[in-house]
């Protein structure tokens, strides 16, 4: 039998539960014991009787096993959740083309020299536009920090009978969004009318060797030409993307938490967990920070209210998921070679509180050990692994 027939009939048994592949295996691998080819033609008769185990092997596996159940086995054996974190994490990789942005956000913030510019609020700690006629103003004087100034604004209107959010920015705004990594919450960008509103977003280059400290400076200066006029406040686009990212930190404990949890006695035992534990927390990873290098910026010089609840409960709600879950997969695997714990048994005396009391014993299948886990008289934290 060729290598490529044991490979075909390998592929096909994965779908069925141990418990049925192997009689299954020995059955059609006697289809090929007597069989031999020669020549080419006989060689693919007998690929295309292979490739028959497939359909029969799903025919088994929907009536003696059922689809659900063995969903729900290949899960608890040691590859079927590294398999199915890989296929996720390649199939993210393909639909954003191997993590583009994600690594531009990351290692690349795009220009560091683009600023937004908002107004804050007095006694209220939010911020808001600026009046366009000291954005204006700003720029005429002289500006000895920046190159160029645009105005912007957000506005709903109706295109080809639908509504949908337009940014409304002059000439020089369109330039500067142009070149910014990512754009303001609005379906499209149209030239501002002469009739602007008179409050708008502000986005700045700054000029080489110039600093915020010295924008700010010169909109403190801006401010005092007119009545009513505040100074407004300036913050770097690539740190207000950046700013997203402070929850890796809760990420990287609940990892190290999760780590913690693994009581392997072996390096193969130790090697199924860790790997588990750290595509979780990368598939985790990826997509959050996919979703940050995508976040738009508001008029107001911050993230949408949307995109601050998700970037940052996110992360900590998922983050708290697998670790809760990955610590319980750990207590329920042998800790020789992380094999699902199975048929469990009840042990001692349930409903006693002192002497005997009740437990739950499980038992690896490779004949590893046991595991005692429930209030068991004697054992401190009420779990006790023996190894056989």
């Amino acid at each position: 039998m060729s290598k490529e027939i044991r490979g075909l009939l390998a592929m096909a048994g994965a779908l069925l539960p141990p418990a049925l592949r192997a009689d299954w295996l020995r059955e059609w691998q006697a289809e090929f014991w007597y069989c031999s080819a020669s020549d080419r033609a006989g060689r693919r008769r007998m690929l295309r009787r292979a490739l028959g185990a497939f359909p029969d092997a799903w025919f088994l596996l929907r009536h003696e096993c059922g689809i659900a159940h063995r969903g729900a086995s290949m899960l608890r054996s040691r590859p079927g959740p590294v398999v199915v974190l890989v296929l996720l994490l390649a199939a993210m990789a393909l639909a954003t083309g191997g993590f583009k942005r994600g690594r531009s956000l990351l290692f690349d913030s795009g220009p560091a020299d683009l600023i937004l510019v908002a107004q804050p609020l007095p006694f209220m700690g939010g911020a808001a536009r600026i009046p366009v006629a000291q954005a204006r103003a700003w720029l005429g004087q002289g500006s000895q920090a920046v190159i160029e100034v645009g105005t912007w604004s957000v506005e709903h209107a109706v295109r080809g009978g639908h509504r949908v959010l337009v940014c409304r920015a002059d000439a020089a705004a369109q330039e500067l969004l142009a070149a910014a990594p990512t754009r303001p919450p609005c379906d499209r960008i149209e030239r501002a009318a002469p009739e602007a509103d008179a409050f708008a977003g502000v986005v700045a280059r700054l000029k080489r060797g110039a600093t915020i400290l010295a924008a700010e400076r010169e909109l403190a200066r801006t401010a005092r030409l007119h009545k009513g006029w505040l100074p407004p406040a300036a913050v770097s686009l690539a740190a207000l993307r950046k700013a997203s990212l402070a929850p890796g930190w809760w990420l990287l404990g609940c990892m190290l938490l999760s780590t913690l949890a693994v009581r392997a006695l072996t390096a193969r035992a130790c090697i199924w967990a860790v790997s588990k534990i750290g595509l979780t927390f990368a598939l985790i990873a990826a997509v959050w920070i996919e979703l940050a290098a995508r976040a738009p910026f508001t008029e107001t010089a911050s993230l949408p209210g949307a995109w601050s609840a998700l970037l940052y409960a996110g992360p900590l709600l998922s983050g708290s998921w697998a670790t809760w879950w990955l610590r319980r997969d750990a207590q329920g695997r042998c800790r020789v070679c992380h094999r699902a714990l199975t048929m469990p048994v009840l042990v001692g005396v349930s409903g006693r509180c002192l002497l005997e009391t009740g437990g739950t014993e499980y038992i690896c299948s490779s004949g590893h050990g046991a595991l005692v886990a429930g209030a068991i008289a004697g054992q401190i934290g009420g779990e006790v692994w023996v190894a056989w």
